[in-house]
């Protein structure tokens, strides 16, 4: 039976916040015996579960769904009001990077500190100097002082110093918003060397790909609860369905009810989330008063920055008499293989000829793709082998 090191029983926490803030010392002298008054917000309750010795946990919700209060009870920065957590093994914190940093020192000098901060002797840090400047990509940087740095590069720092603190278990939050895609892939590599290596995991972020490629089981945080828990591909659906619900009912309201649009897997499933290479099903549903006669359907696949991925068109390839009353027409996609990112689909129909659109309705629905391979670079992978010739 594998070793449990980390089990979190009925955790609950709770904030004070305050109502009204006295700013000024002459509120106290004005107002001395009124007495602040606060409102509970409930961050976590009755948080339950644990985690196996090299298990790598991927733990996901909205933002304020308590995925960093978790964390940081798990590390003991905070306490919880209620329920216990057991950790048994080092554990390495990726939580407050760059605590303990002096602006005023140079990234050499900082180096030092937060390595001792971390627990590493002298003598370690010196071995290691140069993988972190290496890592962290700051060479000629090292005797710049900190203050001078982006954010960027100091996150950057930070995190590289951490990785060289050696621990049984790892809590990892949203360390992929630290730098660009290089400095991303990087991330990658030593998550793939750490899971190699036996290590335990416990990894927030709101990357999908990420999720599904590293994580043997998912936890699902909403409102302080547990939603849902299991692997990867169903409890991101689970995610996608509360993500979106909201702007699923406004794309309705966008489209009057005359014209809706459902996605299906290869199994015939209504689903907003996508495995990239699996076949995708775009159905139109319409319900109209009048005709519209020899119509032409586009639909506009954007990504969630706005940029134009591809269209898919009727035009010369289906025909279609009138659209009339109620009715579906459907356009099947053999491997729906873009890159991990939310994608948005927009509907126009043109007349006969193209010279007039009559219908237009922007983002009419939304769908989430994500991937395993991260390498990837533009908007979609394309299909094909390699050889020797």
């Amino acid at each position: 039976m594998a070793k449990k090191v980390i089990e979190v029983n009925n955790i609950t926490k709770n904030f004070k916040i305050p109502i009204e803030r006295r700013t000024q010392l002459k509120d106290y002298f004005i107002h001395p015996l009124r007495k602040a008054k606060y409102r509970s917000f409930v961050a976590l309750k009755d948080v339950s579960f644990s985690i196996t010795e090299g298990e790598f946990v991927g733990i996901i919700g909205r933002n304020g769904s308590g995925k960093s209060t978790l964390l940081k009870i798990i590390s003991n920065i905070y306490l919880p009001n209620k329920g216990e957590v057991t950790v048994n093994g080092k554990l390495i914190p990726f939580l407050e990077l760059g605590v303990g940093f002096n602006p005023e020192l140079t990234a050499k000098d900082n180096i030092y500190l937060n390595g001792v901060i971390l627990g590493l002797t002298r003598d370690q840090i010196k071995n290691k100097y140069n993988s972190i400047i290496e890592f962290s990509e700051l060479q000629g940087f090292e005797e710049t002082q900190l203050k001078n740095f982006s954010s960027g590069m100091q996150v950057r720092l930070a995190f590289s110093i951490a990785i060289q603190a050696e621990g049984d278990i790892y809590l990892l939050d949203e360390v992929l918003a630290v730098g660009d895609l290089s400095f991303q892939q990087k991330c990658f590599d030593m998550f793939r060397k750490l899971k190699k290596d036996g290590k335990t995991i416990v990894f927030v972020s709101h990357s999908m790909g990420a999720i599904e490629e590293f994580c043997d089981r998912v936890i699902l945080l909403e409102k302080g609860s547990i939603k849902d828990e299991g692997k990867a591909f169903g409890v991101l659906q689970k995610y996608n369905e509360i993500s979106f619900h909201r702007i699923e009912k406004k794309d309705e309201v966008k489209s009057n009810d005359k014209f809706k649009i459902k996605l299906f897997n290869s199994k015939n499933e209504e689903i907003s989330i996508f495995k990239s290479s699996e076949i995708m099903r775009i159905v139109l549903d319409y319900k109209l008063e009048r005709k519209i006669q020899n119509p032409n359907i586009e639909f506009i696949i954007t990504r969630d920055d706005g940029t134009v991925i591809t269209s898919i068109s009727s035009y010369n390839k289906f025909n279609v008499d009138q659209l009339e009353n109620l009715g579906k027409i459907q356009f099947e996609i053999d491997s729906i293989n873009f890159i991990s990112s939310e994608y948005f689909i927009s509907l126009v129909i043109y007349n006969k000829d193209l010279t007039e659109q009559i219908v237009s309705i922007e983002r009419i629905k939304n769908f989430k793709v994500f991937s395993s391979n991260n390498n990837i670079k533009g908007f979609f992978e394309i299909a094909g082998k390699w050889s020797n010739i």
